[in-house]
């Protein structure tokens, strides 16, 4: 006689064609007891839709509709894997007036948003809240510190005189980084130059991250899924390794200390799951840079050969399953 297993469900809140998504669910395809739901959230205006009532009486259960036209109900969800939570809607080609494009962008994702926060009662990877705190540098600095993580010498400032005692200071071995960033491009981590100190104004546009230089070509990046941990290292001389990855990425470990560490992080931010960047010094010892609650894991399967689809949906499995 089989052993009747229940079926958990988990949905995967992301962007139309999200390759990340897709091949997670693929994964998860094969996985006995589990139904994984696609949901492009940014597809809700004219092609999904979600729904929301009190007036359940007649008919009207909130329900949000899956890429291949499931009619989902969040509460019957185990898992949410909200992988990206506000991105723009995609809106009809004849729709042009700005002001109904923010209405229907701001309508959708405050419906899904609130549908999820309403229905929803099982386990977030990440909760919307969490995951907003937590793309906070001076939020994650804190945390890392706390976690007891070396963190470099940091000044957030767009005060002209304060920016240039920190960098007197450290004699000038100082980068720059943003502190939020924009989605218009890519913003690398430079060093402070000479140039960039040479004018008030510019200086005062905007805060600015200042931190001490961390000295090395070995860097850290560590996909952190619930209590597992999977790092890779990279060999860079760019201060910035995302500026060219044609270089050696291969399997990592790490201490046991440094796990510690790590889930300590994911601990006070409320987080499940995050990737971590960090850099290890002359001596060895891991530096703390950033968390990025749901970053990009692919990029780093395919250099190092690290199956980390598999390691994340088997991640997903053990949350539905509450063997985590």
């Amino acid at each position: 006689m089989g052993v009747f297993v229940e079926t958990r469900h988990i949905a995967i809140l992301t962007l139309d064609n999200d390759i990340h998504g897709a091949l997670v669910q693929h994964t998860l395809a094969n996985q006995r007891g589990i139904t994984c739901h696609l949901i492009s959230v940014d597809r809700i205006c004219d092609v999904s839709s979600a729904t929301w009532s009190n007036d359940l009486e007649h008919g009207f259960h909130p329900t949000i509709v899956s890429d291949d036209g499931v009619q989902v109900r969040p509460a019957d969800l185990h898992v949410v894997w909200w992988r990206r939570s506000n991105p723009p809607q995609i809106v009809p080609g004849e729709i042009v007036d700005k002001t109904h494009i923010d209405l229907i962008r701001n309508d959708c994702h405050a419906t899904v948003t609130g549908l999820f926060a309403n229905e929803f009662a099982g386990k977030w990877i990440n909760a919307i809240d969490a995951s907003r705190s937590a793309e906070n540098k001076l939020i994650q600095l804190c945390a890392a510190e706390r976690a007891g993580f070396r963190v470099p010498r940091t000044l957030i400032s767009n005060d002209p005189a304060k920016i240039r005692a920190f960098c007197r200071l450290l004699d000038h071995r100082v980068v720059v980084k943003a502190v939020q960033g924009t989605s218009g491009c890519h913003l690398f981590t430079k060093v402070v130059t000479e140039q960039h100190l040479e004018h008030d104004d510019c200086l005062r546009l905007s805060p600015a991250i200042y931190q001490e230089l961390v000295p090395g070509d070995r860097h850290l990046r560590v996909h952190c899924f619930g209590d597992h941990v999977h790092p890779v290292a990279i060999r860079s001389r760019e201060l910035d390794w995302r500026v060219d990855l044609d270089v050696p990425f291969e399997i990592a470990s790490i201490d046991f200390e440094t796990r510690h560490k790590l889930r300590t992080v994911l601990q006070l931010l409320g987080l499940r799951m995050g990737v971590v960047d960090l850099k290890l010094s002359p001596e060895g010892i891991p530096v703390w840079l950033e968390i990025n609650p749901q970053g990009q894991f692919l990029f780093s399967e395919a250099l190092s050969g690290l199956d980390l689809t598999a390691e994340f949906a088997a991640f997903l499995t053990r949350e539905a399953m509450g063997t985590a």
